[in-house]
């Protein structure tokens, strides 16, 4: 996978954090629970991409760009 396309990709799966809107701010959500979750998805956004996904991924690219 070219620079580029990791580049694209890493910004795919890792979208810049959006404010929180008003409705939204006014919901707050315990501290512990957001530690949590924070925790669990850092460990599981940590992984290796398995290599057979990384070839489908490649292989959507390819089709994308009508290669």
């Amino acid at each position: 996978m070219d620079t580029e396309s990791a580049i694209s990709m890493s910004e795919k799966i890792n979208p810049e954090p959006q404010p929180i809107s008003g409705a939204e701010s006014t919901e707050q959500i315990p501290e512990w629970l957001s530690n949590r979750l924070r925790r669990m998805f850092t460990e599981v956004m940590e992984e290796p991409v398995p290599d057979e996904f990384l070839a489908l991924l490649k292989q959507l690219e390819d089709k994308e760009r009508g290669a």
